[in-house]
């Protein structure tokens, strides 16, 4: 099974220059994601097995990929034991540092985690330090409990993309793959990704077949110092389909109006009255400069793209001036 242990020392053992290591490497960035145990072999013999996993190799880098395997321990010394350093290279790859055959120190001492010597070699290489090795004099083979985790644990990073692109193309991630395609053009012609301009403004594109846009149709009706008069005061084409939300008039002096709205299609213009969208909720203003109506009882709210419509005064008081507002939702 694993032998994942903890860099923490007990009372009385050793805290050699390889747990400092550890500790070390793992502020700069080095340290397991996941994984990455040693153990000893299925049949025990000069060999130790690490773990597949995760780890991270530096800060502001990708996570690397262990695949883990069995590490060859090197011929034991015939009287002397020595300290061996499980590790993973920068790029994720196992090895394992062979120390210097050494007396033991204390020498009555039988726990190495309590052993001043051996100890580890002073050049572990660069990478994440996993696991210490007891190598006892003249072993032939090496299990769990000559086998100490000094790996130090670090959270989440990104995993490295694999795959190429080209300069100039915005790649496409692949999250099943974990690949990078080579992307798609930036561009304003077909099948490109648009892009902001130097001004962080959009290009000019074609955005009819946008949809849920909110806008509005205004009519402003001027009969300078005179009171409005009935009859028809616009003619407008609206050229994109939408969904009528809501509308308000604001007109001065307070006074009242009543306005009709038509609709028809090219082919059958001219609208008339007999062409009402408004049923009997038309837009009106009694006895004030103001009103707003979002309920729409009754009406014919949708808009086709081409459709045409007629704004008709039906009858107004005091008032000179109005504006009526539609507003829409493209479909």
């Amino acid at each position: 099974m694993a032998n994942v242990g903890s860099i923490a020392t007990a009372r009385g053992e050793q805290f050699t220059h390889a747990h400092v290591a550890s500790l070390s490497r793992c502020n700069s960035g080095f340290y397991v994601l996941s994984g990455c145990d040693v153990h000893q072999a299925g049949t025990p013999g000069l060999s130790v097995v690490v773990d597949s996993g995760y780890i991270s190799s530096g800060f502001a880098t990708a996570r690397k990929t262990v695949s883990g395997g069995t590490l060859t321990v090197a011929t034991p010394d015939g009287s002397l034991p020595r300290m061996d350093v499980v590790y993973l290279d920068t790029n994720g790859t196992p090895g394992i540092y062979a120390g210097t055959p050494t007396a033991i120190s204390p020498s009555t001492e039988t726990d190495f985690k309590k052993m001043a010597s051996p100890s580890p070699g002073a050049s572990i290489p660069n990478g994440v330090i996993l696991a210490l090795v007891y190598v006892g004099a003249g072993v032939t083979e090496i299990l769990n409990a000559s086998i100490l985790d000094i790996a130090s644990y670090g959270g989440f990073v990104a995993e490295a993309p694999t795959g190429t692109t080209t300069s100039g193309l915005v790649p496409q991630w692949s999250s099943t793959q974990k690949t990078l395609t080579t992307g798609l053009t930036v561009g304003t012609a077909a099948n490109n990704l648009v892009q902001l301009d130097g001004s962080a403004k959009l290009p000019a594109v074609d955005g009819s077949q946008l949809t849920n846009v909110v806008r509005n149709i205004c009519i402003y009706i001027d009969n300078n110092s005179d009171v409005i008069e009935t009859g028809i005061k616009a003619k407008i084409c609206i050229d994109y389909a939408c969904t009528i939300q809501s509308v308000a008039l604001h007109g001065s002096p307070s006074g009242s109006i009543v306005i009709d709205i038509w609709k028809v299609s090219y082919d059958n213009l001219p609208a008339s009255v007999a062409n009402t969208i408004t049923a009997s909720a038309k837009p009106t203003i009694s006895s004030g400069i103001k009103s707003l109506d979002s309920s729409l009882s009754g009406w014919t709210k949708t808009i086709s793209a081409g459709d045409w419509l007629y704004f008709n005064v039906d009858s107004c008081t005091t008032m000179t001036n109005c504006s009526i507002d539609l507003k829409v939702v493209t479909v």
